[in-house]
């Protein structure tokens, strides 16, 4: 009889512990106005620190969508163009970059990330589950964001393609 309670007790609380949300799915939302900046979380002194934030659902007319800070996997990759990237369609996802990968970074749950990086010109990218997302375009390349010597970038990286304009 022991066992058998110790057993249910011990299936239960595998239960419990595995329909609780990851640390990964944490997210506050918005619906009335933008997310705040994090800028007063800023540590470093040369590189970049950004935001990431999802947006879904309807903004037109503005307010009738979501936007939440979420934690995703930053890329920070070489500058990258159109001819490095093995594109999904017209879309703005990717199944490959051929660029250098310089590092990573995860965003926090209020969607703050930052980065220590040398002086240059990089590409901005989020892992998207099995797939890169990155929105921007230039004509220096996709997302580009410079850093110089002594000074911090700053972004705001939307991921907006469940959002309709």
């Amino acid at each position: 009889m022991r066992t058998t309670k110790l057993l249910i007790f011990s299936l239960s609380l595998l239960l419990l512990i595995s329909c609780q949300e990851s640390p990964e799915s944490e997210s506050t939302c918005y619906r009335k106005s933008d997310p705040p900046r994090n800028s007063e979380k800023v540590t470093i002194e040369q590189g970049l620190w950004g935001d990431v934030w999802f947006w879904s659902g309807d903004f037109m007319p503005v307010g009738r969508g979501e936007i939440c800070q979420i934690i995703r996997k930053v890329l920070i990759y070489e500058l990258t163009t159109n001819e490095d990237v093995e594109k999904v369609d017209y879309s703005p996802f990717y199944t490959k970059i051929h660029t250098k990968l310089v590092t990573s970074v995860y965003s926090d749950s209020q969607g703050f990330f930052e980065l220590e990086l040398e002086p240059g010109t990089y590409s901005i990218f989020i892992q998207e589950g099995d797939k890169i997302y990155s929105n921007r375009f230039s004509s220096q390349g996709i997302f580009p964001v410079t850093v110089k010597s002594g000074e911090l970038s700053e972004i705001r990286f939307d991921i907006n393609y469940e959002a309709t304009f």
